[in-house]
């Protein structure tokens, strides 16, 4: 059985605003910025980082912590010069200004070494009063790939995993060399977003938003808790909007199970909050008897938790549980319930794009066409009209009676491709919720 669980959160007017100095969560970033060689290639490439760098930092509130890192095949301070976080103030963010003009390029491309110099200098909050109130947000931009004689893909994976618990990380690709599956990796595992920058006059705006979204996820600490029937099965839990992250729990207890007194209770993190929705995506099966048909029984309760400094200010839901009923009636098992069938098509939207760039890779233009086809019309059904748009420049799109035929356009861009792949890991919520 699939169940559709969504979270939301939203914030309480305040009748009297509270001190900036007294306000908690505050913001810990790190800039992990390109330097390798190929950023001065074509020159407007660094400068167009530097500038996007000193848009994020002019988007930093006063008393956030902060560092700039030089992404090299090793990773190196750019400001601060010694290794640590720096309050963000007026005279700060000139100083780091001044630095990011500065560093000179150089080397090659190890991103997994970056992440973990932003994982270290994250672990220098241990010592900061309330360091439990800070969001730690990495902001990682690269122009190229990993490469295997600086550091390897199983390499890259355990640095990217190592940080997974520690910050959450959006990423962004300019250029053309870039590798999506990277930064999908990176993403996913840190719970951010990917994107892919074409116009460098964008970028500045690009890295200002993303700074700006992280400051302003200031509730941390909540997690959802799964307490399943003794009988159920967990085949799946991940998150399904904003992006898709497939989700790990970091608490589980047996104790019921071995007992025999229930089922297994399990804890998942969800990083900091802003006012937001997101929508997970839950799958369990149990056991069939025949005494049940027609019951309703239930399956698994979820429960929204929040621990540490934000506490006492959330005011949380009432658990939820997961029912079903046994049935012998085939129009209703075999319905699907329309926020389930979102997901399932948004699933098959990404499968189905990623078969397509397969094909176009392996030169199979039939089936490359066959699979963007399908591609479009998935994005079509679940109202995703960004994955539209990128769709649009790499085939031309025919109405007919008998449903829309593509054709691969005669000149297709790298970039147009990759940046397709990003926009795939990607959801909208269904029509009813944009609606509301």
């Amino acid at each position: 059985m699939y169940a559709v669980i969504t979270v939301s959160v939203r914030r309480r007017p305040r009748a009297v605003a509270r001190p900036a100095s007294d306000a908690t969560p505050r913001l810990a970033e790190v800039l992990l910025i390109d330097h390798s060689s190929s950023m001065v290639n074509p020159p407007s490439r660094l400068a167009a980082a530097r500038e996007a760098a000193a848009a994020a930092l002019d988007r930093m509130p006063d008393g956030a912590r902060f560092a700039v890192v030089a992404g090299r095949d090793r990773a190196g301070m750019i400001y601060p010069q010694r290794f640590g976080l720096a309050v963000a103030d007026a005279r700060s963010r000139a100083d780091a200004r001044i630095a990011l003009h500065a560093c000179t390029p150089g080397g090659g491309t190890a991103m997994g070494t970056w992440l973990e110099r932003a994982r270290l200098l994250f672990r220098e909050l241990r010592d900061v009063p309330a360091q439990d109130a800070f969001v730690r947000h990495a902001l990682l931009l690269t122009d190229g790939r990993n490469e295997p004689g600086y550091e390897s893909h199983d390499e890259l994976r355990e640095r990217v995993e190592t940080c997974a618990s520690e910050f959450t990380c959006d990423a962004v690709g300019i250029g053309d060399a870039w590798d999506t599956d990277e930064l999908l990796l990176i993403t996913r595992e840190l719970s951010g977003r990917a994107s892919a920058v074409g116009d460098l006059a964008r970028l500045s705006g690009e890295f200002a938003a993303l700074t700006e979204r992280a400051a302003d996820r200031d509730i941390t600490g909540l997690r959802l808790r799964l307490h399943h029937r003794a009988d159920v099965t967990l085949h799946s839990f991940e998150q399904v909007h904003p992006t898709r992250v497939a989700l790990r729990p970091v608490y589980v207890d047996m104790s019921a199970v071995e007992s025999g007194a229930g089922g297994a209770i399990e804890e998942y993190a969800t990083g900091a909050w802003g006012e937001e929705t997101r929508d997970y995506l839950l799958c369990v099966s149990a056991p069939y008897r025949p005494d049940q048909l027609g019951k309703v029984l239930f399956l698994t309760e979820v429960e929204v938790d929040v621990a540490g400094p934000a506490g006492a200010d959330v005011e949380l839901p009432e658990p939820a549980a997961v029912l079903m009923r046994w049935s012998d009636e085939a129009d209703l098992y075999s319905r699907l319930d329309p926020r389930v069938a979102h997901y399932l098509h948004e699933d098959e939207l990404h499968r189905t794009f990623e078969q397509g760039c397969t094909a176009l890779r392996e030169g199979d233009t039939a089936a490359a066409e066959a699979h963007f086809g399908r591609s479009w019309t998935l994005a079509t059904r679940t109202g995703d009209t960004a994955m539209q748009d990128h769709l649009r420049r790499l085939v031309d799109v025919r109405r007919r009676a008998e449903g829309p035929a593509v054709r691969l356009r005669p000149a297709i861009e790298r970039f147009d491709i990759e940046a397709a792949r990003i926009q795939a890991s990607t959801s909208v919520l269904p029509t009813a919720e944009r609606d509301q």
